[in-house]
């Protein structure tokens, strides 16, 4: 009995700065989430280790080649930096977590640029 053959899936492999940002925003999530153990526990901390796991899940998602997962960091990210929502007690963790938030916008609206105007194979 033969089997059928499926046409293999082409193999791509993610630019280097895709992986940096990923590798970003996972870290970023990471010490979000870790404020929980670092400032005192309320509204504005929680709501910060909630987007850190929203973060942590961008950052799996950025791994891959998905355009999805650029046009969601760049919104998502943006979002966070323009409306500053839960912020965290410490003012200085606070411009740190923005200007993460605009690098990570700035690189994903790049590589979605790229994507979208790569020539065709």
């Amino acid at each position: 009995m033969a089997c059928a053959t499926f046409p293999a899936m082409p193999v791509t492999t993610p630019p280097p700065l895709r992986i940096a940002t990923a590798t970003f925003v996972t870290a970023a999530g990471l010490a979000q989430v870790a404020m929980l153990w670092v400032f005192d526990l309320g509204a504005p901390v929680l709501l910060t280790a909630l987007a850190g796991g929203c973060y942590l899940l961008l950052g799996l998602g950025l791994y891959g080649v998905s355009r999805f997962a650029l046009a969601l960091a760049a919104a998502v990210c943006g979002a966070r930096a323009w409306l500053a929502f839960a912020p965290v007690p410490v003012p200085s963790w606070e411009q740190l977590r923005t200007g993460a938030d605009l690098l990570v916008t700035v690189c994903a609206l790049g590589l979605l640029w790229q994507a979208r105007h790569a020539p065709a194979p």
